[in-house]
Order: C-alpha cells, then sequence, then structure tokens
C-alpha cells in the first residue's frame, strides 16, 4: 500500500514493503513496534529512534529527540476518495459534499451554522464493511445536512452543503 506523507510543508511517498518501506522511490530497511501508548520504536536504516505519537485532529504530532512534527497520512484509497468527494459547484457560492459511492451513513458530525475548518471529518460513510470518514476541504460553514445516521445513498448524493469563507 502506498501513503503520501506531509510533514512540515513537505511531501513523501511511502510504500510499505515487507522488508521495510519506499520512500520517494528509495528502499529502506525499517521496522516499527508499539512500545506502549503513544510510543512506538522506530528503526531506520540500522538506527532506532523512540516516537512519541499523539493524534490530532488534522493528522498526528510526532516528537523524535526533542523536535516535534505536525504529520498527515493518507493512503491511495483515501486520496481516491478524496479526490470523487472534492466536487463542488464552481468557484463560487456553496460546495457540495457528495457521496463518493454507495453506501450507509454511520454517523453525522456536521450540523448546519457549524463552522468548520479544512480537515474536519463531516460524515462517516459506511462501503464494503469500511467506514469512510468525509471530510471538509476548506473552511467554511455548513449551510445544510441532507442525510442522517441510516440513511442508504447513492454515488453522488448531496451530503453536506458548505459556504465557503471569503478569501
Amino acid at each position: 500500500m502506498k501513503y503520501r506523507v506531509e510533514v512540515d510543508g513537505g511531501s513523501f511517498e511511502v510504500e510499505r514493503l515487507a522488508s521495510g518501506l519506499r520512500l520517494n522511490g528509495t528502499e529502506r530497511e525499517a521496522g516499527f513496534e508499539w512500545l506502549a501508548e503513544g510510543e512506538v520504536q522506530l528503526t531506520l536504516d540500522g538506527a532506532n529512534h523512540r516516537v512519541f505519537a499523539r493524534r490530532t485532529s488534522g493528522g498526528w504530532r510526532l516528537t523524535v529527540r526533542g523536535r516535534t512534527f505536525d504529520v498527515t497520512v493518507e493512503d491511495e484509497r483515501a486520496q481516491a476518495l478524496r479526490a470523487l468527494a472534492d466536487r463542488s459547484s464552481g468557484e463560487r457560492g456553496p460546495r457540495e459534499l457528495r457521496a463518493p459511492m454507495p453506501g450507509l451513513i454511520t454517523r453525522v458530525l456536521a450540523e448546519a451554522g457549524q463552522r468548520v475548518d479544512g480537515g474536519d471529518a463531516l460524515v462517516v460513510i459506511e462501503a464494503m464493511k469500511m467506514e469512510n470518514e468525509l471530510r471538509a476541504r476548506e473552511p467554511g460553514t455548513v449551510a445544510g445536512v441532507a442525510v442522517r445516521p441510516g440513511d442508504v445513498v447513492e454515488r453522488d448524493q448531496v451530503l453536506v452543503t458548505l459556504e465557503a469563507e471569503a478569501p
């Protein structure tokens, strides 16, 4: 599985391999082991690193050797879902978050009038026994929510309408 990893403005392509990983096309010896809640032992090219990891609303906050990094990780599947869900009704006006596939709405995390930031989760849809969190692409205000938990939706059905913030 390939992942896009963003760290402090830099973007990397990471692919997990049986023997380690491929980082931006270069194979590297790597392994990791969870030591305790929020603590990981990372081995990269023979060097050991203790990493403290904490989930944030936008991804992870990692601390390594006294330095802290904000990290987002997105696998190929999530990238494809985001691309499908990122259809809007044009440059100006409301933005529509649409279902990227048919599925069951398991959670609605937004409500009309709520201000959201880019990356905030709005709706969770279950398809093929997997839950997919659909997120806001940009800051704005929820203008309307067209679904509720338990609704079965079709591909391209409008789920949430957002009013984008003025630039």
